[in-house]
């Protein structure tokens, strides 16, 4: 998926910027401020946020935006301008691959237009479609397509509605929608071409565990536990949680004949598990159980990047139930 346009979603400002949007272009900085009032400079460092993210100056974006949504007068800004903020930081840390704070970022943009009462508006209505592409893009990337899919989906009626309005605006922003569904559809057919030759890989080493000598026997098991694993891989990045379950405890079942202690192998089977019950929604308690049961042996083992994942996945489970609930709200 491309990333996303973010001048798409820059709301209509209260003060005219053409001056000033022509001095920052021109010298790279923030115009002098001394003397004009708090709206028009907000006004002004908007505009000055949206040149650094078009100019790819990410961490002076970072630092302004900061400085925005972080002041004494963040309460005072209207909400559109928040949401977007919100929005920006969410694009600078997908970029830097921080899905976790990514997500917290799309939950903050939304809580603001909760609160955002002409829910038509054209502004409104492009921040939900950036913060849906983003949401899709956000999952895409950690392997969620299923998820994914159907962000993309709401994300694309939107834009299509917004782009008959305003084709110079959304336009893009729609083609690139549009080229993502395909993607994932691609990725999709190519996920079960892959599923398919694992399957024929599993059958084949199951007719192996018996009638070979013991170092055959344990090998062809190692192999399946692989296999099983990558299937079950599979099946939940295609969002089919209850096989992905399946295979998963299969591989675990198997693995615990070849070693009872629990070791990094384990660990890494179990959190696929676990994100597998997650999409289960009778299941949801239980993964999270099994994750905060996961953790201190992780820490104790040294799996800095399996420890990490557990942490992402305690916290993400809540923040994608919020996502829901706020966009449940909104719509």
């Amino acid at each position: 998926m491309e990333p996303l346009l973010i001048e798409a979603s820059f709301p209509h400002l209260a003060n005219d910027m053409t001056i000033a949007k022509a001095q920052i272009e021109s010298s790279g900085q923030l115009p002098t401020i001394d003397g004009l009032s708090r709206e028009v400079v907000l006004d002004m460092t908007m505009t000055y946020v949206l040149y650094l993210m078009l100019d790819k100056r990410n961490a002076q974006a970072s630092q302004v935006v900061d400085y925005l949504v972080y002041g004494d007068d963040a309460d005072k800004m209207p909400l559109l301008y928040s949401s977007w903020l919100w929005l920006v930081r969410m694009c600078l840390f997908i970029e830097e691959g921080q899905y976790s704070i990514a997500l917290s970022c799309a939950e903050s943009a939304l809580m603001f237009l909760t609160e955002y009462t002409s829910k038509r508006g054209e502004d409104f209505l492009a921040l939900v479609a950036s913060i849906l592409y983003n949401l899709a893009l956000t999952h895409q990337r950690t392997g969620d397509n299923s998820r994914a899919s159907k962000e993309l989906t709401h994300a694309q009626k939107l834009f299509e509605r917004l782009t008959k309005k305003n084709e110079h605006r959304f336009s893009a922003m729609l083609l690139y929608s549009v080229q993502a569904s395909t993607l994932i559809i691609q990725s999709r057919s190519k996920q079960m071409s892959v599923l398919e030759h694992y399957q024929q890989e599993a059958s084949l080493y199951m007719s192996q565990l018996s009638g070979g000598d013991e170092n055959e026997t344990r090998q062809a098991m190692n192999m399946l536990i692989d296999t099983l694993k990558k299937e079950g891989d599979i099946m939940l990045e295609m969002g089919d949680g209850r096989n992905a379950v399946r295979y998963y405890t299969k591989a675990l079942r198997y693995q615990k004949k070849l070693n009872d202690a629990m070791g990094l192998r384990e660990i890494k089977l179990s959190i696929g598990l676990a994100k597998a019950l997650m999409r289960l929604n009778n299941r949801r308690a239980a993964a999270e159980q099994l994750l905060t049961s996961l953790l201190p042996l992780a820490r104790r083992l040294g799996a800095s990047s399996e420890v990490i994942e557990i942490e992402n996945l305690l916290a993400g489970k809540t923040r994608n139930n919020k996502i829901m609930s706020l966009l449940k709200g909104i719509f």
